[in-house]
């Protein structure tokens, strides 16, 4: 307790600068989508508010992520780098939709991201998804750079959709699969911005991108049964296995992050709030090794309900716990 006081302020500045950059996301992002929505009139039959969720979420997060990681460098977001990660974290529960939901053609989807001034939208879908997209162009300097990053997300949210229709998928093959999507998502992330990624820089990428998918395997674990999709987290049946695996990559993250090359204290305050999600995740582990217990010690998720499974971050005692699993 003593030690997480004295990280907080002694790197106050540090979040100080974190939390005037989530002033500056939410003011442009609610700009953002009152001209958006002022130019779609049909915007609730487009975005429910299940995907509105899915967007908000996904812009907090990603900009909150890229403004530390700009901080762990030793400088700040840009405004074009805001606008740019915005709206392409606008975009992005739409382009998976077109991937999972929509079943559209590979080459479509290609256009709408590469060319959206030159494409013609055949939906108000696509229209919408073009609006964000050219401000995504319209904002990245090295744009072509940052298609050529593109075109690996592309590359393995087509092959992920291989864990929702392939059953013969092997352990090995759906981690691969799944490190790959979130190392590609987050070193697409970092080349959006101004300055690109460093070899060592990418690096850090791809393993705090592991962790990342971890995360949200781990915690979408009930949906993600249901909806029959292969996972790092499902099927599995010892939960003993699953907390290894996780906690390596974890290690794998910490020590590419300290051989990143930045300065100490700023690795310290940057790590700082992500322990407490890694501490969430621990606590939700700690969850189902209880239900595995009360099942013969073999985890079968389809035996147990969803408030049994779902960790719910909203519990002030889940919260405290997680914070005294966070390790620094």
């Amino acid at each position: 307790m003593l030690k997480s006081i004295f990280i907080i302020i002694r790197y106050l500045p540090f979040y100080l600068k974190l939390y005037k950059d989530f002033k500056r996301v939410k003011m442009y992002t609610d700009e953002l989508l009152v001209d958006i929505k002022s130019r779609f009139l049909n915007w609730n039959d487009l975005v429910d508010s299940a995907n509105e969720k899915r967007m908000m979420d996904y812009i907090i997060v990603q900009t909150m992520w890229t403004s530390a990681f700009c901080l762990l460098r030793g400088g700040r977001m840009e405004e074009n780098e805001l606008k740019a990660i915005v709206n392409m974290s606008a975009l992005a529960p739409l382009y998976d939709d077109f991937f999972d939901k929509k079943d559209m053609p590979g080459q479509k989807i290609q256009k709408l991201v590469n060319t959206p001034f030159d494409y013609e939208a055949k939906s108000d879908l696509e229209l919408l998804f073009l609006e964000f997209s050219k401000n995504v162009h319209r904002n990245v300097k090295n744009i072509s750079f940052c298609l050529e990053n593109a075109l690996r997300v592309f590359n393995v949210q087509n092959e992920s959709k291989r864990l929702a229709t392939d059953p013969s998928l092997t352990r090995k093959e759906v981690k691969e699969i799944a490190f790959e999507k979130g190392a590609s998502t987050l070193v697409f992330m970092g080349n959006m911005l101004n300055e690109p990624l460093t070899i060592s820089e990418e690096i850090m990428m791809n393993e705090s991108g592991g962790v990342a998918q971890f995360l949200d395997d781990i915690f979408d674990l009930w949906e993600d049964s249901f909806a029959n999709r292969k996972t790092l987290s499902h099927p599995i049946s010892d939960i003993a296995i699953l907390e290894k695996e996780f906690l390596e990559k974890v290690s794998l993250f910490k020590k590419s992050l300290n051989d990143s090359g930045f300065k100490k204290g700023n690795i310290k305050a940057f790590y700082f709030p992500l322990a407490f999600i890694i501490g969430a995740t621990r606590v939700c582990l700690e969850g189902y090794k209880k239900l595995q217990a009360k099942s013969n010690n073999i985890f079968n998720v389809k035996e147990y309900s969803r408030k049994e499974v779902v960790c719910d971050m909203e519990d002030n005692s889940v919260r405290w716990r997680a914070f005294r699993l966070s390790e620094f």
